[in-house]
């Protein structure tokens, strides 16, 4: 009987187990192991994406987390860390770019079961800065100028001008593969970055159909059509940086405010909308993953209509299709008489201004 009783407490009594303890890394541990090896690497992100993750981590993550546990980073931790970046006078894009990166490695943590919640991150709400763009008058100018640097580089002012591409897609742009002079079209494949040959942003290939004065640009051309378009004397890819310092070069001679290459890029999307092409059409060019990143243009030429350049009316007259009638339009900008737009506030935005929406300064 006595037996029986101390078999029932026995069977009764919850049994307390140790809990096992576990073992947290720190940030740097985690950042640089498990979190870069399957999520970095097995993501497979870009090279430039590795960069710019590696310099956040470098500058500003390391010396603040790297030594602390995971469970150590905490929302009122998080709070502090973003309140001195503000006092650094960082701007608010710069700012939520470092907070992207330490966010990154904390979720992934909770979804590995690491840590049991990570701390609210709390970015900031940034606008969109406006588009800059160069008008007519100023493209005329960027364009005769780029023909005083060489063909090479007239060429690349033409494909990021006529045809939207970024300059990455330019120097990585090669004839045999990505060039149809028959059927007058760019496929853009790959891009070039720091030395680095990945796919486009945004992993997306596109077909761009050639206007009358790229096509002028690249037949002219004296290389033979082999390699890289826009290549050196020895058949390598323009560098970044002389692809930055030529066109800086070109701003001076055109007497334009230094503006990169990004601007033709703008300059060309801007000018199709105000052509009145399909916004659908236009994202396929651009290559954009999302319709409204591409309605940026098309509210820009709403909000800020301009009268044409006769010779670019002229030119849409009598084309039915309305793809082809843009094309022709935007090909007849080389055309266009300096004397006909000078004054006429058919405009370039000088540069981009914190929190405001996109728009067209005349």
């Amino acid at each position: 009987m006595e037996a029986e009783q101390r078999a029932i407490r026995v069977a009764c009594t919850p049994k307390l187990e140790l809990a096992e303890t576990k073992e947290v890394p720190t940030f740097a541990e985690w950042f640089n192991g498990s979190f870069w090896h399957e999520w970095v690497i097995g993501r497979e992100n870009k090279p430039t994406e590795q960069r710019a993750k590696k310099i956040i981590y470098a500058l500003h993550l390391e010396p603040r987390f790297g030594k602390l546990r995971l469970d150590e980073i905490t929302t009122p931790v998080v709070a502090r860390f973003r309140a001195d970046l503000v006092a650094k006078k960082l701007g608010d894009k710069r700012i939520n770019n470092i907070l992207a990166v330490l966010s990154k490695p904390m979720k992934y943590a909770v979804d590995c079961e690491v840590i049991g919640k990570s701390p609210r991150i709390g970015m900031f709400k940034v606008e969109r800065p406006e588009i800059v763009a160069w008008d007519f008058a100023q493209y005329v100018r960027l364009l005769a100028a780029a023909k005083n640097e060489g063909e090479d580089w007239y060429a690349a002012v033409c494909l990021a001008g006529e045809a939207g591409m970024r300059v990455g897609e330019v120097k990585a742009l090669r004839w045999r593969e990505d060039v149809d002079m028959i059927a007058k079209t760019i496929t853009i494949n790959q891009q070039t970055c720091n030395g680095e040959t990945t796919t486009p942003k945004g992993r997306t290939r596109r077909t761009v159909p050639m206007t009358t004065t790229l096509h002028d640009a690249l037949k002219r051309m004296s290389v033979i059509r082999e390699g890289f378009v826009v290549r050196d004397l020895d058949g390598t890819a323009k560098a970044d940086g002389q692809a930055n310092w030529t066109m800086a070069r070109m701003c001076r001679t055109a007497g334009l405010p230094v503006h990169y290459w990004h601007t033709l890029r703008h300059t060309f999307g801007t000018h199709a909308a105000l052509f009145g092409v399909n916004p659908w059409r236009l994202q396929a060019w651009l290559g954009h993953k999302r319709i409204d990143e591409t309605m940026l243009y098309v509210h820009v030429a709403e909000a800020h209509q301009r009268e044409l350049p006769e010779i670019v009316r002229e030119k849409s007259r009598g084309i039915d299709d309305p793809d082809k009638r843009v094309l022709a339009m935007l090909g007849a900008r080389a055309a266009v008489e300096l004397s006909e737009v000078r004054g006429s506030g058919a405009a370039v935005a000088q540069g981009p201004e914190r929190k405001k929406p996109a728009t067209l300064a005349g």
